[in-house]
């Protein structure tokens, strides 16, 4: 059995010849033609004219017979027609532009002096990545109060928990008293407990009313004898009361002299929290960490509090930049600009002829092609199809947005955008490559048997990258040779020159 490469040789060698041979023919009968008297050549016409009308079926074409043997080698395809949708496709002219969702411009939000820049223009940049560092009073001030009412802060809370014992011991104290019980007992039980001046107070009031009840004790069984005279029980008895009164008033007043410096200390806690509060929120607001705001030490780190860091805010390319070493920058000066440009925006115009088109456009994807890259088609998903008209145009503005991943499309590039039609009319189209033409005719090879073949002439309508519409000459489910037909194109041209 012959191998393919054998039988394709074979293919082109017959295919070869037949067109030598009709070459030489042809050349043959022009000259027989020329040669032959004018009224010889008006008899012939005349005579193939009456040949044609008695024959109609002349007129038809004739099958080309291809075996199937044969297919594989010339890369014949066969493909069963099918209806479907062709999308027309309008064309405006569009331009790149910068996503302005992921554009920044930078602006310093204190004012100082530029100590330090790290970038330079056209670089690129990581979200986070240093700027550069503004040497700032107004943040060197920030960081050193907030220092100083950290020291506070830290004095405040420990004199809350001496005042918490205090209450509490004083409170220990007092209930003691109430109950009666001796001195030597209450300082047995309190001596090593904590109680600042009111231990003082409490016990010197105590100490004076035992002394004072244990005096009248002893001068009261002496007046009725006349031992002891009536006036001296009078003022023991006086000196008794005062005394009572005395330590019941500071049985009253201690505690709550006690509760009004616990609640004065939990102030001055509670008035340093919120004003460190403030202050890291205000240095949070400037762009500084936790971890910065949480390590703040003057003695360490020096004239270094003061330096004001400017990051990058997302992943970027630093397309402009306005900043020099030891220039003073300010909030209302903008410094430096950075770009995404791993997505850009396509701006296009269209006009009031298409506007039917803008309702079903939305999240619609767009093809663009530029002059630059002739060869590649871009895509870009549609996000707005405008609200007004403008006036001098008479058009409506549109935005895509497009993912630019290897930077090929430019901000200020001019591309050309392909809008489909968005028409769902079902109509029988078939691949570009069933279409031949020939004298000026378009026509596919239909399959009428195993392995014949009919030209077909068709009317053609629109078309796309892939398919084209035919408006007459095929009906669906007929089998259209949709690859390898220069194959039964040659073999045809062979058959009319032997004809």
């Amino acid at each position: 059995m012959r191998s393919p490469l054998v039988r394709r040789c074979g293919i082109v060698v017959v295919f070869a010849g037949l067109l030598c041979a009709a070459a030489w023919w042809y050349g043959n009968a022009s000259s027989e033609a020329n040669s032959t008297p004018p009224e010889s050549r008006a008899e012939a016409d005349n005579d193939v004219a009456t040949a044609t009308q008695a024959d109609p079926a002349s007129s038809e074409p004739e099958a080309i017979e291809f075996p199937q043997e044969m297919w594989e080698p010339a890369g014949l395809r066969v493909q069963t027609v099918q209806s479907g949708t062709i999308a027309d496709t309008v064309e405006l002219t569009g331009k790149i532009t910068l996503n302005e969702d992921r554009l920044a411009h930078v602006f310093p939000l204190v004012e100082g002096r530029v100590e330090d820049v790290r970038v330079q223009f056209g670089q690129r940049v990581r979200k986070g990545d240093l700027l550069l560092v503004v040497q700032s009073r107004e943040v060197g001030q920030g960081m050193l109060q907030l220092h100083q009412d950290r020291l506070k802060l830290a004095f405040a809370r420990t004199k809350q928990k001496w005042i918490e014992e205090v209450r509490r011991n004083t409170a220990t104290l007092i209930e003691m008293m109430r109950a009666g019980a001796s001195i030597d007992e209450i300082e047995t039980a309190l001596k090593d407990r904590t109680m600042g001046e009111y231990r003082e107070k409490l016990t010197t009031a105590y100490v004076a009313l035992q002394t004072a009840e244990a005096h009248l004790k002893r001068l009261a069984p002496l007046s009725p004898s006349g031992a002891v005279p009536a006036r001296q029980v009078l003022e023991a008895e006086s000196s008794l009361n005062a005394a009572r009164a005395t330590l019941l008033s500071l049985l009253e007043q201690v505690p709550q002299d006690t509760l009004q410096a616990l609640r004065l200390a939990e102030q001055a806690v509670q008035e340093l929290e919120t004003s460190i509060a403030i202050a890291e929120t205000n240095l949070k607001i400037l762009g500084f960490d936790s971890e910065d705001i949480a390590s703040i030490d003057p003695a360490k780190q020096g004239e270094a509090l003061a330096h004001y860091p400017v990051t990058a805010p997302f992943d970027g390319t630093v397309i402009s930049k306005d900043v020099v070493l030891m220039e003073r920058v300010a909030p209302d000066r903008q410094i430096l600009t950075i770009a995404d440009l791993s997505s850009v925006w396509v701006t296009a115009d269209i006009y009031e002829s298409h506007l039917p088109l803008l309702a079903r456009l939305s999240n619609q994807t767009v093809r663009l092609r530029c002059n630059a890259f002739p060869d590649k088609r871009f895509e870009a998903r549609i996000f707005y199809t405008g609200d007004v008209v403008q006036e001098s145009t008479r058009t409506v503005a549109l935005r895509a947005i497009a993912a630019n991943d290897e930077g090929l499309l430019k901000p200020g590039m001019f591309v050309t955008v392909e809008l489909p039609s968005l028409d769902e009319t079902s109509v029988l189209k078939v691949p570009l490559s069933a279409i031949q033409d020939h004298e000026g005719k378009s026509f596919v090879f239909v399959q009428t048997g195993d392995e014949s073949f009919t030209r077909q002439d068709v009317t053609l309508g629109r078309r796309t990258l892939e398919f084209v519409e035919v408006r007459s000459g095929l009906e669906q489910d007929d089998r259209v040779v949709v690859a390898g037909g220069f194959a039964l194109k040659s073999r045809m041209l062979a058959d009319l020159l032997e004809e």
